[in-house]
């Protein structure tokens, strides 16, 4: 089950297809996709971020949108081979492929999680400390008395 369910009925058509598109569909299911579609957001979350979310923006109420979406149409039944169907199918692959960006750490969403103290953005390793990185030294010259902090530079 979800933490959090990513995105509501009304961003489905805002977000995902037109609102024509998802009537006859109950809203029970329409519920379910969300709460599916939030379920393999969070799949890839964990990997970067300590969950539950306590925040998130319209970046992931959309790819939450266009997930369920994807989900209500396959099993309602569309036409992949028409244009407009098609849209469905690459919507999805997009979505698919932002999360995977998003756990690898080549995109960033406006996500405050568990463990960032109210910081958007702020990625966690899963046990919860901060993910630190350093590059060694480049060589670089340091003149005579001018030493400070923790450079480790190298003197001429």
């Amino acid at each position: 089950m979800a933490s959090a369910t990513y995105c509501t009925t009304a961003q489905l058509s805002q977000f995902g297809i037109r609102a024509e598109a998802l009537r006859g569909i109950q809203l029970s299911d329409l519920q379910a996709a969300i709460t599916a579609a939030s379920d393999v957001i969070d799949g890839y979350l964990r990997s970067r971020y300590k969950l539950p979310l306590l925040s998130w923006g319209s970046d992931i109420s959309r790819l939450c949108a266009k997930i369920a979406v994807y989900d209500l149409m396959v099993t309602r039944g569309f036409n992949s081979g028409r244009s407009g169907d098609t849209q469905i199918q690459e919507q999805y692959d997009d979505a698919i492929r932002m999360l995977r960006d998003i756990s690898t750490n080549k995109a960033s969403p406006n996500i405050v999680d568990s463990d960032s103290g109210g910081s958007p953005g702020t990625a966690t390793t899963p046990g919860g400390a901060p993910s630190v990185s350093s590059y060694s030294s480049r060589g670089y010259f340091v003149p005579d008395g001018m030493t400070g902090g923790s450079f480790q530079g190298r003197r001429r």
